[in-house]
């Protein structure tokens, strides 16, 4: 995203699109931590650099569409925890950046 004013440009990039999209699905119950399944601990073991797996797609209207993977607690309603997350994920975008969020897709990457 880029917005300009008198002052100057300011930008929003996919990473920090990205960021948001994490502390937001942390924050839901149920979630133990953002997926990335085999490539990630691929990248641990031979101690690569790794991104957090979250996908995030600006549109030419500047629309946004994220995925994010997540792992979920052993026991709990993933469905539930599944709509809880693109919810908050959508909000925090929305609220922080002033993007409109069109779809948030969530991915259940592993249970613990």
């Amino acid at each position: 995203m880029i917005e300009k004013s008198e002052l100057g440009t300011v930008r929003v990039s996919k990473e920090a699109i990205a960021g948001i999209s994490i502390h937001a699905a942390r924050e839901v119950k149920g979630v133990v931590g953002i997926g990335g399944g085999m490539w990630q601990r691929l990248c641990k073991f031979f101690n690569l650099s790794f991104s957090s797996g979250v996908r995030v797609e600006i549109l030419s209207n500047g629309d946004v569409i994220v995925s994010v993977p997540v792992i979920v607690e052993y026991g709990k309603e993933i469905s539930g925890i599944a709509s809880e997350i693109q919810e908050k994920v959508r909000k925090a975008i929305e609220d922080l950046t002033g993007l409109e969020v069109v779809k948030v897709d969530v991915s259940i990457d592993g249970v613990r």
